[in-house]
């Protein structure tokens, strides 16, 4: 039996039994799995079939159907884009803010992608070296992945971070574009440019991507950008004026040349201003669960003596709720160091989710995992969307519309 024949034999029934187009294409994904015949690749099938785009292996009556369920079809969008790493979809929210419309996501992390779905009904596609690594010919990935305006991507920031170098050179293990399980997982933001030719790239990593390795790391990613046909632009970022968090982060404009030389150079918008508050995003009353314990509390006042007087490492203190926070990261959900907020008569607690999710500019309906230690991992490994959406307007307005 052909791969698309046994495609067809377990799919036919779902047309009679889907009442919405979202719950054909949950009906389609699940039936697919059941074939084991897309493994990872499946959930790219589901994205093909929404955004039209025909799969050569998927039935083309699969199309069909989704085509007369799916009724309040969305109007013509400004722009497309596709989401690399793509985590709980900030970068998503923000271009679909302005105007966008994504024709293909990839994250490959479990909890990543399972919020990903509940938030925008669509599973990202997961390891996008599936699709990039250099077994795959250039022909190929070009008729895989959609054509696209605009390639988003907060590539992986660990191996970039000071927070984690000290650590990876005591071990001897390797980092920046040298680490070979993440760092060069920018050889697929590099090759995708390179063969779909978007007209913009927008990227995003931590701050300290451009003091990596003396520079190093940095003007590597910049000439490997140029090759690919693209004019490059980065700026640091700070997000305090407009949520009250500090975060700052590289935000990279790359414009097809092109592109570039009809409209001129990137100017990124302004974000000046007073810092906000971390008051402002307080709630009076949360759960018991954030307040830390004693024990906690003086091993956190006990490390933190330490390493003043080494000079070296993290240190801890009481939120000044008159200021931003400090940033928000990954590990925040393990012991809450980096923002813990006084309480009267009480031990320290940390940020709750629903707080935390503001310091994101996420809307109070945005779905998160209950569980602390995932949804604050979520939430440090993701970007704030408003600063993101700043962005990209000024890149539309620029660059994709007119």
């Amino acid at each position: 039996m052909t791969s698309t024949s046994r495609v067809s034999a377990n799919v036919s029934h779902l047309r009679d039994t889907a009442k919405t187009a979202k719950t054909f294409l949950m009906s389609v994904e699940q039936a697919l799995k059941d074939t084991a015949f897309f493994d990872e690749s499946l959930a790219i099938t589901t994205q093909f079939i929404h955004a039209g785009i025909r799969h050569p292996d998927v039935p083309s009556s699969i199309y069909d159907d989704y085509e007369e369920l799916h009724v309040d079809k969305p109007k013509k969008p400004d722009f497309s884009f596709i989401d690399l790493f793509a985590g709980i979809g900030g970068f998503r929210m923000a271009l679909e803010n302005i105007g966008g419309a994504a024709v293909f996501s990839s994250e490959w992390e479990k909890n990543a992608k399972q919020t990903y779905f509940s938030n925008h009904s669509e599973y990202p596609f997961g390891d996008i070296n599936k699709f990039t690594n250099e077994d795959v010919s250039d022909n190929r990935l070009g008729a895989l992945l959609p054509s696209h305006d605009l390639l988003a991507a907060g590539f992986p920031c660990q191996p970039f971070s000071l927070a984690g170098v000290s650590a990876r050179n005591s071990r001897g293990i390797p980092h920046g574009l040298e680490c070979k399980t993440q760092g060069t997982l920018f050889r697929s933001i590099e090759r995708i440019a390179q063969i779909k030719q978007p007209k913009v790239l927008l990227l995003e990593n931590v701050k300290n991507i451009r003091s990596h390795d003396g520079g190093k790391t940095f003007k590597i990613i910049k000439e490997s950008i140029e090759s690919a046909g693209y004019v490059f632009f980065s700026e640091v970022v700070n997000s305090d004026t407009v949520v009250p968090q500090r975060r700052q982060r590289c935000f990279m404009v790359c414009v097809r040349k092109d592109i570039h030389q009809k409209f001129g150079d990137f100017v990124f918008p302004s974000f000046e201003g007073q810092p906000l508050p971390l008051s402002k995003i307080l709630s009076d009353s949360v759960d018991e669960r954030y307040t830390i314990s004693e024990a906690l509390w003086l091993g956190h006042i006990a490390r933190s003596e330490r390493n003043k007087s080494r000079g070296t490492g993290f240190t801890t203190s009481l939120a000044d709720v008159s200021k931003p926070s400090n940033t928000i990261v990954a590990r925040y959900g393990k012991d809450g160091k980096e923002c813990l907020i006084p309480q009267p008569g009480k031990m320290p607690r940390t940020l709750s989710i629903e707080e935390c999710k503001k310091l994101f500019g996420l809307e109070p309906s945005f779905k998160l995992p209950s569980a602390k230690t995932v949804a604050f991992k979520l939430l440090g490994n993701s970007v704030v969307v408003p600063v993101v959406q700043r962005i990209a307007e000024q890149v539309k307005g620029q660059y994709l519309v007119g």
